[in-house]
């Protein structure tokens, strides 16, 4: 589970989405984004996300607050771009062949 923490204040509010869903009731969406950082503060930083056209041209948005992997019951977390163990050789090589 990823639990985060973010300071609403920092939000950007003209960049949430205002929809209608069937029953016609209003919603008000706001896309974030977890940025893989491995700090003190989380194993991510949270920060708004932005258009193709805006990374482009170097908008940068602030750092909304911080995110973590917690362990749940007897599970573990997972890290973010962790990759599997790779399996041994009978001769305890890792090389697959």
């Amino acid at each position: 589970m990823i639990t985060l923490s973010i300071d609403v204040t920092k939000l950007d509010k003209t960049r949430f989405k205002a929809i209608t869903r069937k029953n016609g009731e209003k919603a008000l969406f706001c896309d974030l984004i977890l940025i893989d950082s491995q700090s003190d503060y989380g194993d991510y930083m949270v920060k708004q996300s932005v258009t193709k056209e805006d990374r482009e041209a170097g908008l940068q948005l602030p750092i909304l607050g911080n995110a973590k992997n917690v362990q749940v019951g007897d599970k573990k977390p997972v890290k973010a771009n962790s990759a599997p163990a790779r399996a041994k050789d009978d001769d305890g090589s890792d090389i697959p062949f």
